[in-house]
């Protein structure tokens, strides 16, 4: 489990979902079918919290709401103390996703996008890409490749590498180690470990199914099965809670 330095942090939690809903729609607009149901929890500031459920039980949904990459139907998103309607929020919120699809970009040019949402120029994002190619073993040349041309895990890392090029107050990483080697793999936690010493308000808002990286690095939980929050707990090891993820796995099938 990731320990950050103690501090006194500016907002209580990083992260507030408040009795959100959220629905299918048919070509009219009309809601059909309901994908979440008052969903609501926190996420403290500072913590390493894991989103749980089996596949389908509403995890992208809620994480495209906080995102903004889908409308908000019913409730109220706060992040780092903002409404997560206003633009100011998700400036310092980076995102993990699970792969980057896009094909006919290549690495660098996919970077100083990312960079210019952040405000950072050409020059100021890839001064700060360098030294995270560098941690992550990724030669420079990697750069103008294609990033459907990239291994799995290069492109993996590219998706990493972007969302800390604004130091983000939250980041939200979906199976954020997938495709990695377990080298690679080990770099990336001792990455997080370095970022949380250093930012100790940084908080982390992880969906995965790997119940080792589980068990090694989460202080808080958040289950969600079928559309509801099931429960939401802070990580004590000593209360059987490896059991209870095999149970769970079993349950949902994850």
């Amino acid at each position: 489990m990731i320990k950050a330095a103690k501090q006194k942090l500016p907002f209580t939690h990083a992260l507030v979902v408040h009795k959100l809903n959220a629905y299918t729609t048919n070509i009219f607009g009309k809601s059909r079918h309901r994908l979440l149901f008052n969903v609501s929890f926190k996420v403290p500031t500072g913590s390493m919290c894991t989103f749980i459920g089996h596949n389908g039980a509403g995890k992208t949904t809620t994480v495209k709401s906080c995102l903004g990459l889908r409308a908000i139907q019913s409730g109220k998103i706060t992040i780092n103390g903002i409404d997560s309607k206003n633009i100011l929020a998700r400036q310092r919120v980076g995102y993990i996703t699970e792969k980057c699809n896009l094909e006919k970009i290549t690495a660098r040019d996919f970077l100083i996008e990312a960079g210019a949402f952040y405000g950072l120029n050409e020059q100021q994002t890839l001064q700060k890409a360098y030294p995270l190619l560098k941690f992550f073993g990724l030669l420079r040349d990697r750069l103008n490749v294609k990033l459907n041309k990239l291994s799995s895990g290069q492109n993996k890392v590219i998706t990493i590498i972007q969302a800390f090029l604004g130091d983000p107050y939250l980041i939200i990483a979906d199976e954020p180690t997938d495709n990695l080697d377990p080298e690679t793999r080990d770099i990336f936690w001792e990455f997080v470990h370095q970022y949380h010493q250093k930012h100790p308000y940084a908080t982390f808002f992880l969906i995965t199914h790997n119940l080792d990286e589980i068990e090694k690095y989460t202080d808080h939980l958040v289950f969600l099965d079928h559309g509801h929050i099931k429960k939401e707990m802070g990580h004590d090891r000593s209360a059987g809670l490896r059991e209870m993820y095999r149970k769970l796995r079993h349950k949902w099938r994850i």
